[in-house]
């Protein structure tokens, strides 16, 4: 499947859920990811050259209402192929869900994977029909950047429908003032090594 992502920071987090639940956003549910990222084994090709990405997803799932007593946990190991445009996070995207992920770590680290950083976030999931599509809309907090932002996402398995999902999605958003010189291309890994200047 080819990810359709657009990323944008926001200043005010209740605003925006204000506007989400006035627009017949629903609130599914909230999320705390840890992700870990890892680069090739010394020697073989190097993600930060290539912009692929290889991460172990740690996602605890429960209800805000719940204050958290309630958790799902689930596993994940994905692939993030190199971004196809100058204006969108749009990328391949390979997703397996797995049932343990220390072994899986063990495994990486066993075949000289590197690992990077691992990033915290913590998300609060809303679902939109708009325009006769589902689109879905992310309000992310990352701690360690102290900032909060918007991620709006689409699946397509063609191509040729990019250009038709990316104009979706940036419509979608200009309901809520965002604009397409908004968009911020760099991954959450990228924006916390460049904060750190780690990069």
């Amino acid at each position: 499947m080819i990810e359709v992502e657009i990323k944008v920071k926001i200043s005010d987090p209740a605003q925006m859920r204000k506007k989400f639940e006035e627009s017949q956003g629903i609130y599914k549910f909230s999320l705390i990811h840890e992700d870990t990222y890892y680069n090739m084994p010394i020697g073989l090709r190097d993600f930060k050259q290539t912009d692929e990405a290889l991460r172990l997803r740690k996602s605890c799932r429960f209800d805000r209402s719940s204050h958290g007593k309630t958790q799902d946990f689930e596993y994940y190991i994905t692939y993030k192929g190199k971004k196809m445009d100058t204006s969108t996070k749009t990328r391949e995207e390979i997703d397996i869900k797995i049932e343990n992920i220390k072994k899986m770590k063990k495994m990486l680290d066993s075949l000289g994977f590197q690992e990077v950083f691992t990033v915290k976030k913590e998300r609060e999931l809303y679902e939109f029909k708009f325009e006769n599509y589902h689109i879905e809309a992310l309000i992310d907090y990352i701690p360690i950047l102290e900032q909060y932002f918007i991620e709006v996402e689409y699946l397509t398995d063609s191509k040729e429908k990019l250009d038709e999902s990316k104009e979706l999605l940036f419509n979608f958003l200009s309901l809520y003032g965002i604009q397409k010189e908004d968009s911020i291309k760099r991954s959450y890994l990228e924006l916390i090594l460049e904060h750190f200047k780690l990069i």
